[in-house]
């Protein structure tokens, strides 16, 4: 039983085909160019907090260094560090940010008698908590990071377009859509071929 509806589609095959290889090719090409760009942007965030790159690298050399200095002329009798926090250097539209960190001071143990232990340590600054001094540096840091953050992280559909990972993740969907529309097309020459 031959149905001309059926050979038509046959005919359509190799066009189909074709069409969509060109397709898949041009979304592929675009997937690179959006991955060359996520990654020379994610190379300015800098990463967590044990990156030495971008700008959570410069926020934790300052705070590690310049501030801790800084506030060493206030607190000069025991240990000053800054611990970071999970989220901090963690890019994302919701919840990424590099102030995920806070200066700890940690007092050293009285030397005379009675010996007694050493006090815990305490929060002496803190992104707009305790010592907040609004430090312009810090405030520039956070500053251009919030600016790529956004850049590679705004969804799709918040109002704007231009967030580099949904539009790249949304590529990589109608890459799958294409591999498989073209699959099933290709097929069709087998599972239609007796009835056209």
């Amino acid at each position: 039983m031959s149905d001309p509806t059926i050979a038509q589609m046959l005919n359509d095959v190799e066009g189909q085909v074709e069409a969509l290889e060109n397709g898949i090719l041009q979304v592929e090409d675009q997937i690179a160019e959006y991955d060359a760009e996520i990654t020379a942007l994610e190379n300015i965030v800098g990463g967590d907090a044990t990156s030495v790159t971008g700008y959570s690298g410069a926020m934790r050399a300052y705070l590690d260094g310049t501030k801790t200095v800084e506030l060493a002329i206030t607190y000069t009798n025991g240990d000053i560090y800054t611990v970071y926090g999970a989220t901090y250097g963690v890019y994302d539209y919701v919840g990424g940010n590099i102030t995920d960190w806070v200066i700890w001071y940690w007092e050293f143990a009285p030397l005379v008698p009675p010996l007694s232990p050493r006090p815990p340590p305490v929060e002496i600054y803190i992104y707009t908590g305790v010592g907040w001094d609004s430090d312009p540096i810090v405030l520039s840091y956070m500053e251009g990071w919030d600016w790529v953050n956004d850049y590679l992280t705004r969804p799709l559909d918040s109002g704007a377009t231009y967030g580099l990972i949904p539009n790249r993740d949304a590529l990589d969907g109608a890459l799958s859509i294409l591999e498989a529309d073209k699959l099933k097309i290709e097929q069709s020459t087998i599972m239609l071929a007796p009835f056209a």
